[in-house]
């Protein structure tokens, strides 16, 4: 594992990790993800690390070698349906603001947020999801993927030289 990877899985705790990006009635497919990463179940991790307020379900972190950078996904799972875009958004903003405490300096990052949904989304909330975003320094739109679908990560992340 590399050295920032470490010191983040060292930064959070052990108790706090977990080997899968699912949850919730909500299955997402680690197929075809670099499997030198750290997964922080952010339920679990809050609660250790006194925090409050709303936050997102998962936060992967890998390195992506070939833009010498830190990729930080921001996981939110709907398994059904949902009433508000901006419920989403702040979920994931909360995610982003908990992980900035785990990052080491001067890293070169990349934010990816995401909602994993599993029923329809309104049209209304699907228009103002477009338009919502969030991230850690420079905010990034809100990608949409569909719960229990194959490679359903890896399809919506950036294409880079090590997926």
């Amino acid at each position: 594992m590399s050295d920032v990877l470490n010191e983040i899985r060292t930064r959070i705790g052990e108790e706090n990790l977990t080997n899968s990006c699912s949850g919730r009635n909500c299955r997402v497919d680690m197929t075809d993800i670099p499997s030198d990463r750290v997964v922080i179940d952010v339920d679990i991790a809050f609660g250790g690390h006194a925090r409050t307020g709303k936050h997102c379900d998962r936060i992967l972190f890998y390195e992506d070698t070939a833009q010498n950078s830190l990729v930080v996904v921001l996981i939110e799972h709907k398994g059904g349906t949902f009433d508000s875009a901006t419920d989403i958004a702040q979920q994931l903003q909360g995610g982003a603001n908990f992980a900035k405490r785990f990052i080491p300096a001067d890293i070169k990052t990349i934010c990816i947020p995401i909602l994993f949904h599993g029923g329809g989304i309104h049209r209304a909330q699907r228009d103002k999801l477009k338009r919502l975003k969030v991230g850690l320094t420079q905010k990034q739109p809100i990608n949409l993927g569909k719960c229990g679908a194959p490679k359903n990560l890896a399809n919506v992340l950036p294409r880079s030289g090590n997926l």
